[in-house]
């Protein structure tokens, strides 16, 4: 039996970039703002420093509610998926679709 793909991811940190609040030719709202996490992990049995930056997108009716209320600063928990995208010159980076926001 084949298992189902999975693409789910939870992360919580601090916005450190104005969030931006864009439509798309289709009049889809698209809040985007950058999340930066640190934490100590373990992993192998010993603590590793754990540092993330990455691109946040929120799409939909709730975005332009969120624009109003986020600002750098504000920790939030991001739950959504991960995918690809390439920037204006080409270079591929993951961004982190936000499913679910609350600030913390």
């Amino acid at each position: 039996m084949v298992e189902p793909v999975q693409n789910n991811y939870q992360l919580s940190g601090e916005i450190i970039k104005p969030p931006q609040l864009t439509h798309s030719p289709a009049g889809i709202s698209h809040l985007r703002f950058v999340l930066e996490h640190q934490s100590e992990q373990i992993e192998a049995g010993l603590p590793r420093r754990s540092y993330v930056r990455i691109t946040v997108v929120m799409s939909g009716d709730l975005a332009p509610q969120w624009a109003k209320e986020l600002n750098v600063g504000n920790a939030v928990q991001v739950t959504g998926f991960l995918n690809r995208i390439e920037d204006r010159n080409g270079i591929g980076k993951l961004v982190l679709h936000a499913q679910q926001l609350v600030k913390i």
